[in-house]
């Protein structure tokens, strides 16, 4: 009897049960089907992702990503290849295999020249590696770890820079950090290659603003992403907009323009100018001191006199909707500052001490996007702000706020650095909630000089005067050291030491220059890349405290009773095979 006679027979029921099964999953094999029930949805990419990927297939553009991560390197650098090397695929697959990846092995042609040569290529094109140390048999070894990757869109290369850190052996913590943000970094430098144009952020220069090497690190971190250009104002009319051709109104010359640091006073002329970029559809982001410290005093005769800094602009942006309050705010959660706390012997007695004039804040667990899943960021004599002047159409948010334990000091305030003899109950408010130190103002703006501007230049066509705008968009922070990076000297001049640097603990603890990036991804209304920046997934290592001392326990535990239940199943299911079948 052929078997295609015997499955259509009554006793051949269960071949044509199997068949049918093998035809319906080999159906569904090509449709892959994948379910992410992780809590953090860690396997699963963001909608602007999907978009991207989208726009890709559409396209028909090709990229390709070629990644320096392989080799043998210790686990938690492979787990990292591992997450690349799985969004990579995730990513091939929603983009119709337009894109493509490959990962290289740095060492694997074992000749010196040509690892020498290709690691020289890597560096120029502004990528790093980490040096690891691995010993075996008593012996001291060095590797170079790559974790970066080159992505070549329309045939331009675009550096990817995985792990950014400074350390031999980063922690399991800098590793997960770098897994967070595998998706941003990938997907970043691919949108790079698919815009038609860059962003234009300009950074205001001259009214005493901080100089370039002041803020260079993070300019240079944002160049990365968008052009960056000084800006000037001195009363030019198209210093800030242009005219264009057919045009009622004036053109933004750039996206988003940055004030930070200013101590001189702006002129009528050049607010009005600020206030029109405003009103044409530029974004602001404003960093200013409304009172002035003298640090010279400080550092030579242990205090100073803070007093109010008169730069003109109070009450411009308090019509926009931001009082800026002329005190100093004490948090009792705060940075510390290393002092000499008196004579010891003939050595001097180095302590450190709370230094309350330098609040550290950290977002809470509901905190807007540009604040989310960051390290506290900190201040450095700040004062507070109020949202004021609410209309309809308009809207205000504080996006971080002192702690509770914080007090005003108002103007003119003694700096001395005997604040850090303050007892802790000398903190103790009736506050739930901390004062504002940062605030975002969005939606419908009307012109300071609605009212104040004479008529000639009210009706200039050339001009363009606008009285209101219904999509404007601003960021105050009432501290211009929130984005001042340090300097160290060097031969021949200085160089900028990376923002958020603590020097005390001499390494980067400090969130500013990430939540300054996400301020003006905000501003440039890159929805996509903020979400993808403030993603995260949660690391849950092993509890040390348990398994140590307990290790053979855990170790027979994980492989033996995976074990025990297989043969326990096959020995269950024999029996039950045998008690069916077997004639009484």
């Amino acid at each position: 009897m052929s078997l295609l006679n015997y499955i259509q027979r009554p006793e051949g029921k269960g071949w044509r049960i199997a068949l049918l099964t093998t035809a319906v999953l080999g159906i569904l094999a090509q449709w892959p089907l994948r379910i992410d029930v992780t809590e953090d949805r860690r396997h699963s990419l963001s909608e602007a992702t999907e978009s991207m990927l989208d726009a890709i297939e559409q396209a028909e553009d090709e990229v390709l990503v070629r990644c320096y991560l392989k080799g043998e390197f210790p686990a938690r650098y492979q787990r990292l290849a591992g997450e690349i090397r799985s969004k990579l695929r995730t990513f091939a697959r929603k983009s119709d295999h337009n894109v493509r990846w490959q990962f290289i092995d740095v060492t694997a042609s074992g000749d010196d020249k040509t690892i020498g040569e290709t690691e020289s290529a890597l560096y120029e094109q502004g990528l790093r590696f980490t040096r690891i140390a691995t010993r075996e048999n008593g012996i001291t070894a060095f590797q170079n770890v790559w974790p970066c990757a080159i992505v070549t869109v329309k045939g331009v290369d675009y550096p990817v820079q995985f792990l950014r850190s400074e350390n031999m052996d980063p922690d399991e913590v800098m590793v997960q950090n770098a897994i967070n943000q595998v998706e941003f970094n990938l997907g970043q430098a691919i949108r790079l290659g698919l815009r038609d144009r860059r962003p234009v952020v300009g950074i205001l220069q001259g009214h005493g603003c901080w100089l370039p090497a002041e803020t260079a690190d993070f300019t240079n971190t944002l160049s990365e992403t968008a052009d960056v250009v000084d800006v000037e104002l001195d009363g030019s009319v198209d210093a800030l907009c242009e005219s264009i051709e057919g045009r009622v109104w004036r053109q933004p010359k750039y996206e988003v323009l940055v004030v930070a640091g200013p101590d001189s006073t702006f002129s009528d002329k050049d607010k009005l100018l600020l206030d029109q970029y405003l009103m044409n559809g530029g974004n602001l982001l404003w960093l200013i001191d409304p009172l002035a410290t003298d640090l010279d005093s400080l550092r030579n005769a242990q205090q100073t006199l803070a007093i109010t800094r008169e730069t003109g602009l109070f009450d411009l942006l308090f019509h926009h909707g931001a009082r800026l309050n002329r005190n100093l705010v004490l948090d009792a959660q705060c940075a510390p500052i290393v002092l000499n706390a008196g004579p010891m012997g003939n050595q001097r007695n180095m302590q450190m001490f709370s230094w309350y004039f330098a609040p550290v804040v950290l977002a809470g667990p509901e905190a807007h996007p540009i604040c989310a899943n960051l390290d506290p960021v900190h201040f450095d004599f700040v004062s507070s702000i109020d949202p004021v002047n609410e209309i309809e159409g308009k809207k205000s948010q504080v996006l971080l706020e002192s702690s509770a334990q914080s007090v005003l000091y108002n103007a003119p305030v003694r700096v001395a650095s005997g604040v850090v003899n303050l007892p802790p109950e000398h903190f103790e408010t009736n506050r739930s909630q901390g004062h504002p130190l940062a605030v975002l103002l969005e939606g419908r703006f009307e012109s300071f000089y609605a009212a104040r501007l004479n008529a000639q230049l009210r009706d200039d066509p050339d001009f363009a005067f606008r009285e209101s705008t219904e999509s404007g968009c601003m960021i105050v922070v009432a501290d211009a050291d929130f984005i001042r990076n340090d300097t160290r000297a060097v031969e021949g001049g200085i160089a900028p030491l990376p923002l958020g640097w603590d020097r005390a603990s001499q390494r980067v603890i400090y969130d500013n220059k990430e939540w300054l990036l996400n301020a003006i991804s905000y501003l440039l209304d890159d929805v996509a890349q903020i979400s993808l920046r403030s993603r995260s997934i949660a690391f849950r290592p092993l509890n040390d405290t348990r398994i140590r001392g307990k290790q053979s326990k855990w170790t027979l535990s994980a492989v033996g009773i995976p074990v025990v239940l297989v043969l326990s199943m096959g020995l269950l299911l024999a029996a039950l095979r045998k008690r069916r079948w077997t004639q009484n």
